[in-house]
């Protein structure tokens, strides 16, 4: 959905002209990959000039009613007024000090109030960085090899580990991905099977809770039936619930990878949704609409195996990044939650969603 905006002219380069100077200068034309000309239809805009509330603009003028929202990351509109003031706040507090803020310590408490299973949190700037980041702990902690993912799950990191069991693997270190174990979202036995084949050595289970699939019910005898492709997802026992239960009886750590449904699903996220309750989780996208912050959080006795306070404890390098306490998008972050808690911004992309996909359907 486009409109042009009449207060431009019509100077401005051609899209085949932009699309050759980003391809010339950037690998891919994109700093994400999911940004690039492979993942839109030809006609749609390589370049976006700015955005503000639901809409973008392209360098043309012309206004597009968005619903990628950057990837999912931002769910209270561009610019909100009050999240950027937040960041323009922490901006002139200095950005980034030499040790640990008043901010950052804010922050770390909002995420451990809000989250159920957040004993601790660990911040960093992108997804991939807090989900490799859960599969050292996970090592650490159990002093095991194997992590476990389903196959129909697109993407947890840009890291060898991940990216390695796929298609697009050149350049990868291959004993690296090796250690990763394929399996069927919505499949148990599949899960199962895993476990069964390496005994002992499977540290743990890490997977979304939904994508465009839902977790199917479980049954009576813990397998699981339906379709999983329901508008509402079901609330009892299912998948989720099945997938966890095993892992903590194999002695394997149960990890939600809530990058997408965090914040948006509830502000609690998918994990209070369904009634599950994972070891570590990662979140970020929606975080800070649309600042960059992720974070893995999880139980006490799980993350202390990064801390540096306990004498005599084998020391674990869990994440150390120079901008993981930047001021701006944690200051976003905290002035976000707010605005998604007070203005019950989670049920209305429920109800949003719904009266959407009645359109579809009816059409």
């Amino acid at each position: 959905m486009s409109e042009r905006d009449p207060d431009l002219g019509d100077s401005e380069p051609d899209f085949a002209e932009l699309r050759w100077r980003l391809h010339r200068l950037i690998p891919g034309g994109a700093h994400t990959y999911s940004r690039g000309d492979d993942q839109y239809p030809a006609v749609a805009p390589p370049v976006l000039e700015r955005g503000r509330g639901a809409y973008v603009w392209d360098t043309h003028g012309n206004r597009y009613l968005d619903y990628g929202m950057a990837l999912r990351a931002v769910t209270l509109g561009y610019a909100h007024p009050a999240v950027n003031a937040a960041a323009v706040a922490e901006i002139e507090k200095g950005v980034n000090l030499t040790r640990a803020s008043t901010t950052e310590l804010r922050a770390a408490e909002l995420v451990c109030e809000t989250v159920p299973t957040a004993d601790m949190v660990k911040f960093a700037k992108n997804g991939s960085n807090v989900t490799t980041a859960a599969v050292k702990v996970a090592r650490a902690y159990t002093g095991r090899r194997y992590v476990c993912v389903p196959r129909q799950h697109p993407f947890f990191s840009f890291d060898d580990w991940f990216i390695g069991t796929t298609p697009v693997k050149r350049g990868v270190a291959i004993e690296q991905a090796a250690a990763t174990l394929l399996f069927d979202y919505n499949d148990i036995d599949s899960l199962r099977q895993l476990f069964e084949a390496h005994p002992g050595q499977i540290a743990a289970v890490m997977l979304e809770p939904a994508t465009h699939v839902t977790p199917l019910r479980e049954d009576r005898n813990g397998g699981t039936f339906g379709e999983g492709y329901d508008a509402a997802p079901r609330l009892e026992r299912n998948f989720l619930h099945a997938v966890q239960d095993l892992a903590r009886a194999k002695g394997a750590l149960f990890i939600l990878d809530e990058m997408i449904t965090g914040f948006r699903w509830r502000i609690d996220g998918a994990q209070a949704y369904f009634g599950v309750e994972p070891d570590l989780s990662t979140f970020g996208k929606a975080m800070a609409n649309g600042f960059s912050l992720a974070a893995l959080v999880g139980r006490r006795e799980v993350m202390e195996v990064g801390a540096i306070d306990k004498p005599g404890m084998e020391r674990t390098f869990l994440l150390s990044t120079t901008h993981g306490g930047e001021m701006p998008p944690l200051g976003a972050f905290i002035e976000a939650t707010r605005v998604n808690r007070e203005e019950g911004v989670s049920e209305h992309l429920w109800s949003y969603g719904k009266r959407l996909r009645g359109v579809f359907e009816e059409t």
